[in-house]
């Protein structure tokens, strides 16, 4: 079974989207540790990986497929012009 890739911007819209998947509930413990330096975090049971870059990077991941789902500002969307839809507007970031 695959996993779904999530790519999140570094910061603060990474915890805001966590607080969100959350209340979905979907849960990456891993990715709460403030301290990790990690940058690629998977839950196993749920077969989700979320991983963290910068927010450029986001529509690039999800356009050449390394992510499923990117979640950036609108203001990356429009400035990195790439081939990518904003599905919803999460009301954050």
């Amino acid at each position: 079974m695959q996993y779904l890739t999530i790519a999140l911007t570094k910061g603060r819209l990474a915890g805001q989207t966590m607080e969100l998947f959350e209340k979905a509930g979907y849960f990456c413990e891993e990715l709460k540790d403030k301290k990790s330096r990690k940058l690629i975090f998977t839950n196993e049971e749920q077969r989700l990986r979320f991983f963290l870059s910068k927010g450029p990077d986001v529509p690039t991941y999800v356009e050449y497929g390394a992510a499923d789902i990117g979640i950036v500002g609108s203001d990356i969307i429009m400035e990195e012009q790439r081939r990518c839809h904003e599905v919803l507007d999460l009301g954050f970031g």
